[in-house]
C-alpha cells in the first residue's frame, strides 16, 4: 500500500506540473449586477470576479479575471436590458478570453421579461455560440443563478428555482458546456444577501470559490486539517482513507467527487502542495518590512531595529515602545469576511498594541492592567464589546497570538490554544491600512516595547 501511494504521489506531482503549464489564463466573467458587484462597498476588490482572480493567482500567478457584469442585464434578447446589446458584451468578445463564465438569468425571472421564456434556450445558445466562435476557442461554463431570498425588484425566486434551473441543464447538454451550480452553493445563505438578491463580499467570495473549484477541478481546498498549509499532515489524512469513501477528502472531481479517495484526489492535493492557502499578507520581519505574500509592503517609522538571528522564525523586529511602528496599505475589511491574523511576539507591557487597523480598531493588543491578550474588533456601536482573554502575553518569552473570525464567531489564540471566544454578528468595517506595533491612532502609550515576528493575515478562518 505504501509503495502504491508513494508511486501515485510521484505521478501526481508530475501531472500537476503539466496541469499548471496547460491551464488557461484569462477568465471573462459575464453576468448581471451580482457579477458586477452591486451593493459591495469595495467592488473592485470584493466582487466575485475580483475575488476569483485572487484565488486563481494563488493557484497560478498568470491567471487573470475580467468583470464584464452589467447591472440589470438579461439573457433574453427581448428582455428590458439584453446583455448582448451592452458595451460590456462587445468588450468581452474583444478580450478573446481563454475561459468564459456566464451567470445570467436572475433578471429574466421578472414577470415582464419571463413572458419571453420560450426564447430563453435559443437566446442562451446564441450567446454561447458567439463566444465559441472566437479565435481563442474558450472553455465555456454556464452558471445556475444564485437563489433569490426576497421578492425584490420583481425578481422571482420561484421562477429561478422551478423554471430557469432545469433550462440551464438542458442548455448545457445541447452545447456540451459545463455547469457551475451556484444555486446549491448559496442555498441557505440568506444572511449573506442583505437585500435578498445581491450577495455581500462574503457571499461573493462563496461564488468565487464555487467557480474556482470548478475551473481547477477540485470541489474543496485540500487543507484537511484547517491549518492553512497543505503539507504532509494533509497527505497523511488522505493516505489513511486511501480507496475508502470519505466525503471530506473526496475533493475530485468537482462538484461532487466520485465516491472514493484515490489518485484523482491526490492530484488535487499536489496542486496546492506546501502552499499557504488564503494568505493575504505575510511580513516575515527578518530584514525588511516587505510583504512576502502580496504587495502590501510596510513602511518603518521611528527607529525599529531588525534582529537577524533574534526572531522566533529567523529574524524579528525590535520596537522601543516610544515611537517605533510599521504602517501598511489596506489589506482587508474585517467586516466583509472570515479572516485570521497571527503574529509571534516577545516582551511588551500592559496597554500596548501589536496590530491595529488605522482609525478603526486594535486587532491584537493587551489590556491596560494585567497584559491580557484582547481585541477591539467588535460589533459597531455601543452594543459591541472587546473580547478579553485571561492570558498574560507580556512576559519576556515568545508567544504566538492570533485572532480568527469564522462567520460570527470571534476567537483569540495564544500558542495554539483558544483563550477567549464569543459571537459577534458583524465587526467594525474599514478600508484603512494596518499599524504593526501601535494602536489605531498611534497613541503615545500604545507603542510595543519588544519583538514582533512573522505577521500573517488570511482571508479565511484557519487554525493556528
Amino acid at each position: 500500500m505504501r509503495k502504491a501511494i508513494s508511486y501515485s504521489l510521484a505521478l501526481a506531482f508530475t501531472f500537476s506540473l503539466f496541469v499548471n503549464a496547460a491551464h488557461a489564463k484569462l477568465v471573462a466573467c459575464i453576468g448581471d449586477s451580482i457579477t458586477y458587484g452591486s451593493g459591495i462597498s469595495d467592488r473592485a476588490n470584493d466582487s466575485y470576479p475580483a475575488q476569483l482572480g485572487k484565488m486563481l493567482r494563488e493557484f497560478d500567478p498568470q491567471w487573470e479575471t475580467q468583470n464584464f457584469g452589467v447591472s440589470g442585464a438579461t439573457l433574453l434578447r427581448n428582455g428590458d436590458k439584453p446583455y448582448v446589446q451592452q458595451s460590456a458584451y462587445t468588450q468581452a468578445l474583444a478580450s478573446e478570453p481563454d475561459v468564459v463564465v456566464i451567470k445570467l438569468g436572475t433578471n429574466d425571472s421578472k414577470p415582464y421579461n419571463w413572458v419571453y421564456k420560450d426564447e430563453y434556450v435559443k437566446d442562451y445558445l446564441y450567446l454561447i455560440d458567439r463566444f465559441a466562435e472566437l479565435p481563442s476557442k474558450p472553455e465555456i461554463w454556464i452558471c445556475k443563478p444564485v437563489p433569490a431570498f426576497n421578492t425584490n425588484v420583481s425578481i422571482s425566486g420561484t421562477v429561478i428555482e422551478n423554471e430557469i434551473l432545469p433550462l440551464i441543464d438542458q442548455i448545457a447538454q445541447l452545447r456540451e458546456v459545463g455547469v457551475i451550480d451556484l444555486f446549491t452553493a448559496l442555498s441557505g445563505k440568506a444572511d449573506l444577501f442583505p437585500d435578498g438578491i445581491h450577495p455581500n463580499a462574503e457571499g461573493a467570495g462563496l461564488i468565487a470559490e464555487a467557480v474556482l473549484y470548478t475551473l481547477i477541478g477540485i470541489r474543496a481546498l485540500p487543507d484537511f486539517d484547517g491549518n492553512a498549509m497543505v503539507d504532509f499532515k494533509d497527505f497523511t489524512l488522505l493516505a489513511e482513507s486511501w480507496l475508502k469513501s470519505d466525503p471530506s477528502l473526496d475533493i475530485v472531481p468537482a462538484p461532487n467527487g466520485d465516491g472514493v479517495v484515490d489518485y484523482r484526489d491526490l492530484i488535487g492535493l499536489t496542486q496546492y502542495w506546501l502552499r499557504d492557502i488564503g494568505l493575504v499578507s505575510h511580513w516575515t520581519l527578518d530584514e525588511t518590512a516587505h510583504d512576502a505574500a502580496n504587495d502590501n509592503h510596510g513602511t518603518l517609522h521611528g527607529n525599529p531595529v531588525f534582529q537577524p538571528e533574534g526572531g522566533m522564525i529567523d529574524g524579528a523586529l525590535l520596537l522601543d515602545g516610544i515611537d517605533d511602528y510599521i504602517s501598511t496599505p489596506f489589506v482587508l475589511d474585517p467586516s466583509d469576511r472570515s479572516f485570521s491574523v497571527f503574529a509571534w511576539i516577545k516582551g511588551g507591557a500592559p496597554g500596548q498594541v501589536v496590530i491595529a487597523q488605522q482609525e478603526t480598531a486594535n486587532w491584537l493588543s493587551t489590556n491596560p492592567s494585567e497584559g491580557y491578550l484582547m481585541t477591539d474588533l467588535k460589533f459597531p456601536g455601543r452594543s459591541g464589546a472587546p473580547l478579553i482573554s485571561q492570558t498574560v502575553i507580556t512576559q519576556d518569552e515568545w508567544h504566538r497570538i492570533g485572532f480568527v473570525r469564522d462567520g460570527s464567531l470571534r476567537t483569540l489564540y495564544v500558542d495554539g490554544l483558544v483563550v477567549a471566544e464569543d459571537t459577534q454578528d458583524s465587526l467594525n468595517g474599514s478600508d484603512d491600512g494596518l499599524y504593526i506595533g501601535t494602536d489605531k491612532a498611534a497613541g503615545s502609550d500604545s507603542f510595543w516595547s519588544g519583538l514582533i515576528d512573522d505577521v500573517r493575515v488570511y482571508n479565511r478562518a484557519v487554525l493556528p
